[in-house]
């Protein structure tokens, strides 16, 4: 978690159009009381280890899905 808080901090101090409301995250923050696990049904379609690299996968899948929308 430590190196998304730092990444987050570093588009978050660089951004010029976009801000973090702190007391917003922590109002939602105390609300969730368990993050339930979520079971992905991929139907032996999408690619899925129960691990790092089905985010890695994620990230690629995104990337490509909004990379053919024009700018």
């Amino acid at each position: 978690m430590d190196e998304v808080r730092a990444t987050s901090a570093w588009v978050a101090s660089r951004s010029s159009h976009v801000t973090v409301d702190s007391s917003g995250i922590e109002k939602v923050v105390s609300k969730i009381e368990s993050i339930p696990k979520v079971e992905w049904d991929f139907e032996g379609i999408h690619y899925f280890d129960n691990g790092p690299l089905t985010v890695q996968y994620l990230f690629v899948l995104d990337a490509l899905n909004f990379c053919f929308w024009p700018g």
